[in-house]
This record gives C-alpha cells, structure tokens and sequence, in this order.
C-alpha cells in the first residue's frame, strides 16, 4: 500500500455574530473589505497610505451595492408574500 503525504494550509479564520439581527450593511462592508484589501505590517507608508485610500473609496462603492441587494430583496420578499396572500383569497 502507497502512503502519500500531504500538507493543508489553513488561512485565519474570523467569526462575526449579532444578537437578535442580521448584520448591517455596513459590518458586511467591513467583512467585505477585509477579505479584499490586507496590507502587510511591513509594506512601506506609502504603499499603506495608498492602500487605505483605496479602501476608503471602495468601502462607498461596496456599501451602496449592498444597500441596494438589501432593497431588492426586501422588494422580492413583498412580492412573494403579496403573490401568496392573492392565491389564498
């Protein structure tokens, strides 16, 4: 019988929970953005600045896309139940 070796390399792991709601937009922003934009402790000011800047700008961006997939599902939601409530009458 052939044995093979193998090495798993996990990355960190973070775990974010809320009591009695959802996330906000904004924390899921904040997830968002940490798993896109990691600046190293050794990267030089000006790279750190750079990269800062750029996450700023795109915090907005992701921010207003999220609110606007949180309003369309909230649409979804009502037209389902609307939907469901007409073929009950």
């Amino acid at each position: 019988m052939a044995e093979q070796a193998f090495n798993i390399e996990m990355g960190s792991v973070a775990v974010h929970t809320t009591e009695n709601r959802g996330h906000s937009a904004e924390e899921i922003t904040e997830m968002a953005l940490d798993k896109i934009i990691h600046v190293g402790d050794n990267a030089p000011q000006p790279i750190r600045d750079q990269a800062m800047a750029y996450r700023s700008e795109l915090r907005t961006i992701v921010l207003f896309y999220i609110r606007q997939a949180m309003l369309s599902e909230r649409v979804t939601i009502r037209a389902e139940i609307a939907a469901e409530m007409k073929e009950n009458e």
